[in-house]
């Protein structure tokens, strides 16, 4: 009989004698069977309850002590754990089960090598070795031993080639070593064992993706789709590797595609927008931009990009439209606000572009370019007071000549010509380079200068 079903047998009877509050009779090794199922599965409520019963029909078995001890595992009760491994060290030794359980006390005690040595015990027995060699993977990608971890991962895959687990294990060791091209003789291998894996197909792309290999990477990508055409993550690398290959018209055909397996397709249209703005067909870029919004009108990128395409076109009061969109929907992309603030200063909405500065240097005080740009947006304003307290704000963090020259301007339009005075000395001590340029864009200090001489 299936093992499989032989379990679902005995897990069915324990839990029928459970519902019904009756008391069945189970042998040990069938009690060993329902508590490993429980523990396997995470279902740690009903493995207590399969213990306790077990302790109760066999309160003398050894082996039952051994599940108590896995399970006390699983709940961290290590102390416990620990009282009873020496108990058990004795009669229990030579039993597999305990020598792995020996060796998840230990790992999860944060010795790795001791685990590693009782597993290696373990493995002598030549039995769970794929289990067995997953426990050793891990331990030695605990140590940082990413050699040793690859080789255990791999003895693994060898033991079950459908062992997908053990697979990304071992694509991760070369990750971690940063072997692409090592990785790539492997999935090689593989693939000569395994040819209709298309998530080995997958992963070979992507290697070559990381060396930029994008034509083999294509093909890796194209027999993937081939063995499993509803796969999307399949043909959005496919899709990408065309458009890195300059190939535009197959990046659109594939990312067409693509949209037939797509739940969310609005990432996909704006793929394809860019496409046709790659080959310069504005209105067909645009006539997917403006469906990606319509599939999801909370996409701000979408809003943003179509933004971008007003603005290339000449259409900036559209693109202010959108991109004021966009801000709505993520107005903590810096971005967003300073794009607006260009926008809105070349319409010569001066005041709009006050208040999106007002959000850039909250969002961005660092920047020493947003002060500097905030600053001469209120001079063109003729707000002086203003420019001059914003300057000085951003004096406290940038001692910069730029700012001094700025303050110094607005304080000789207010009318303020000692302290003016001493500003524009301040700011060519600090920075004489700057004084033919300066004066070139502020002609009141240069004009204020000649009675400072």
């Amino acid at each position: 009989m299936n093992d499989d079903l032989l379990n679902n047998d005995l897990i069915d009877r324990f839990e029928e004698m459970l519902e019904e509050n009756e008391r069945y009779y189970f042998d040990g090794e069938e009690l060993n069977e329902i508590i490993g199922y429980y523990l396997d599965v995470g279902d740690l409520p009903f493995a207590y309850k399969a213990i306790e019963y077990a302790l109760e029909l066999h309160p003398g078995s050894v082996e039952m002590r051994v599940k108590v001890l896995e399970y006390m595992l699983e709940v961290d009760m290590l102390k416990e754990a620990g009282e009873l491994i020496e108990e058990l060290k004795e009669v229990m030794s030579n039993e597999i089960d305990f020598i792995i359980a020996q060796a998840k006390y230990w790992s999860i005690k944060g010795q790795h090598r001791r685990a590693i040595g009782f597993y290696r015990k373990a493995l002598d027995f030549g039995m769970e070795e794929d289990y067995i060699n997953h426990c050793l993977g891990a331990e030695y990608m605990n140590l940082n031993e990413i050699g040793q971890a690859l080789f255990h991962y791999k003895a693994a895959l060898d033991l079950d080639l459908d062992d997908e687990i053990a697979f990304y294990a071992c694509v991760q060791c070369f990750d971690e070593i940063r072997r692409p091209k090592d990785c790539i003789d492997f999935l090689k291998q593989y693939i000569d064992l395994r040819p209709y894996a298309d998530f080995a197909w997958y992963q070979l792309g992507s290697k070559y993706i990381q060396l930029k290999d994008y034509q083999n990477a294509a093909e890796a990508f194209d027999y993937a789709v081939c063995i499993n055409p509803s796969g999307i993550n399949n043909l959005m690398q496919l899709a990408l590797c065309y458009e890195e290959l300059n190939d535009y018209p197959k990046a659109v055909e594939t990312y067409l595609e693509a949209l037939e397996e797509d739940d969310s397709p609005a990432y996909t249209l704006m793929k394809i927008g860019k496409c046709y703005l790659e080959t310069d067909d504005v209105s067909k870029a645009l006539a997917y931009y403006h469906k990606a919004i319509h599939e999801d009108p909370q996409l701000d990128k979408a809003w943003s990009a179509t933004a971008d395409i007003y603005e290339s076109i000449g259409n900036i009061e559209e693109s202010i439209h959108y991109l004021n969109r966009a801000v709505e929907l993520d107005s903590m992309q810096i971005n967003y606000w300073k794009r607006l603030a260009y926008l809105n200063i070349q319409m010569g909405k001066y005041e709009e572009a006050e208040i999106n500065y007002e959000k850039i240097i909250k969002l961005e005080p660092s920047h020493f370019l947003n002060w500097l740009g905030f600053t001469e947006l209120l001079i063109v304003l003729g707000e002086y007071q203003k420019a001059i307290e914003i300057a000085n704000r951003g004096l406290k963090k940038f001692e910069r000549a730029e700012l001094y020259y700025q303050v110094s301007c607005c304080q000789f339009l207010l009318n303020d010509n000692t302290t003016a005075a001493k500003t524009l000395t301040k700011a060519i001590e600090l920075n004489p380079k700057l004084v033919d340029e300066m004066f070139a864009k502020y002609p009141i200090l240069k004009l204020k200068s000649f009675g400072m001489s």
